[in-house]
């Protein structure tokens, strides 16, 4: 299905594919989900994006103008239950619908698979696009039909995935890289915040993926996936059925919906 999207201001009624095809290999971007049309943590998006453009230099953002051209690219195309892409280049700027695939039932009920990949963000704080990292990514996700690549660093540690964050769980405790270590995902620090009142223990420590057997549960969390329990990762296998597991992805998920 073609969609309308926005460059500068402008409706076009270019692909998402034409639309990012216009921007050079970096850029600052964000991906906010709609339920019932509604952009989820919008404000929280806008504030990460702001502060990659700030970081690379790129001019000041009109917020008010992202949020007005938002709610019109939600109107023309009578948008419901999809994903919508920002892409900031200087002083170019694209709102635009993608093409968005969400976990089925299945899979927050079985778990998803996962494999290692051994490499790392350039500058894990910015949401800004790599592109060499994005198709080595895509390439062990296709080819091992897997659901997401688990990011290893050069001291063996687990950051994050190539498009998502980590937790995993053991002796009742999730454990997750330190901040400054992974990209600040919005569902993350949601994860995060239901912890605290929760009275969840959380322990800001990244795990080396040689004592990944230690761990009883993982799971990941990104705009697309919410928390999605992980069945595995490589050959190593984690119980998805785990309380503390199920008990993070009920609160989560009946907050959003």
């Amino acid at each position: 299905m073609k969609y309308i999207g926005i460059i500068n201001g402008e409706l076009t009624n270019k692909s998402a594919k034409e639309i990012e095809s216009l921007f050079s290999t970096k850029y600052a971007y964000e991906v906010i989900r709609l339920v019932n049309s509604k952009a989820i943590f919008l404000h929280l998006h806008l504030q990460r994006l702001i502060k990659s453009c700030n970081a690379i230099n790129y001019p000041p953002l009109n917020t008010i103008q992202l949020e007005r051209e938002i709610d019109l690219i939600i109107k023309e195309n009578a948008l419901q239950n999809i994903n919508i892409k920002l892409i900031i280049q200087e002083e170019s700027i694209a709102i635009f619908p993608i093409e968005s695939h969400y976990p089925s039932q299945e899979d927050y009920d079985r778990g998803v698979s996962c494999s290692l990949l051994f490499e790392e963000r350039e500058n894990p704080s910015l949401k800004v696009n790599q592109a060499k990292l994005r198709i080595k990514s895509n390439e062990q996700i296709e080819s091992e039909e897997i659901y997401e690549s688990v990011l290893v660093s050069k001291n063996h540690q687990i950051t994050e995935g190539s498009r998502s964050n980590l937790f995993f769980i053991k002796n009742n405790k999730l454990y997750t890289a330190h901040d400054h270590l992974v990209l600040g995902g919005i569902t993350r620090l949601k994860v995060l915040e239901i912890c605290q009142k929760q009275s969840i223990d959380v322990v800001f420590e990244s795990v080396d993926y040689r004592e990944l057997t230690a761990y009883q549960a993982a799971f990941i969390c990104g705009t697309s996936p919410g928390v999605l329990p992980v069945r595995a990762i490589g050959k190593v296998q984690f119980n998805v059925e785990n309380n503390l597991l199920r008990k993070v992805h009920y609160l989560f998920h009946e907050f959003i919906v």
